[in-house]
């Protein structure tokens, strides 16, 4: 093992092409929300989406950002002179991370099988007692890059997620994802992170706490902004097994934590 800021920039270069700048973060849940599909799915893309963020906001294209580099988490990775090549982020028994103020423990592992600007290569996240925000999550998150997108060269990712996530009190949720993710905008300025602009277009399944599955959908769209916290457009379908569908519409472009919640008949507003 040796420690990354010492790595050549071989290993920079290889996770460049797509994956370096997604800063995501996603939206938060409500307590009272915990219990429900929306609330499930708000839960799984926030989780997931805050851990793409970190993992690749520490890349650019000339090394580590000095300003993630420190203890939380520990980053050492495992070079053998070929592919794959392994790259562990460990929180320990806990930290609170400086960027997103976040507290986590454990570990992640990223397996990477080739050059990230190859189509079909891919990153596989896997988890080793790993707590965020005092949610065990366990499962496996994995990235391929697609090459460019047909209709306007976009760099296009297929993200999948099959994961368990259990809360202090032992229940769980379990979230599954399989979507597209076109770099829209920022690409081609690999150091500047406020530019980038993501599209995000599939699907995902899962069970509440309470054990009711649900299917989600994008009827359009959703747009994720670096520069903001927030999505902010874009809408996600989300049908309870035996109950009524619901539309989150997270608005027209602003960045705020504001939606809608249409279900039925009925609309109202809801902070994220």
């Amino acid at each position: 093992m040796v420690k990354i800021k010492c790595l050549s920039s071989f290993l920079i270069v290889l996770l460049l092409a797509g994956c370096q700048k997604d800063t995501t973060t996603s939206t938060i849940a409500q307590p009272g929300d915990m219990n429900t599909s929306e609330g499930s799915i708000i839960i799984g893309d926030k989780t997931f989406d805050a851990l793409n963020g970190f993992v690749f906001g520490q890349i650019s294209t000339s090394g580590l950002k000095s300003a993630t580099l420190g203890t939380c988490p520990a980053v050492t990775a495992t070079l053998n002179g070929s592919f794959p090549v392994s790259i562990t982020f460990d929180w320990g028994t806990g930290c609170t991370g400086a960027e997103d103020g976040i507290t986590r423990s454990g570990k992640i592992t990223a397996s990477v099988s080739g050059m990230m600007n190859m189509a079909s290569s891919v990153i596989t996240f896997t988890f080793t007692d790993f707590v965020s925000e005092g949610n065990k999550i366990s499962g496996v998150h994995r990235i391929t890059y697609m090459g460019p997108n047909s209709a306007n060269s976009w760099p296009r990712y297929s993200v999948f997620t099959e994961s368990r996530i259990e809360f202090p009190d032992k229940k769980f949720i379990t979230y599954r994802a399989e979507y597209i993710r076109l770099h829209s905008e920022g690409s081609a300025t690999p150091l500047i992170i406020a530019d980038d602009v993501w599209r995000i277009e599939g699907r995902s399944t899962g069970t509440t706490r309470e054990g009711v599955n649900w299917t989600a959908s994008y009827p359009s769209a959703v747009v994720k902004k670096a520069s903001c916290k927030w999505f902010s457009s874009g809408s996600i379908l989300v049908k309870p097994e035996g109950g009524t569908p619901s539309t989150i519409d997270f608005g027209d472009g602003a960045c705020d934590n504001k939606a809608t919640l249409k279900t039925g008949d009925k609309t109202i507003d809801i902070q994220l």
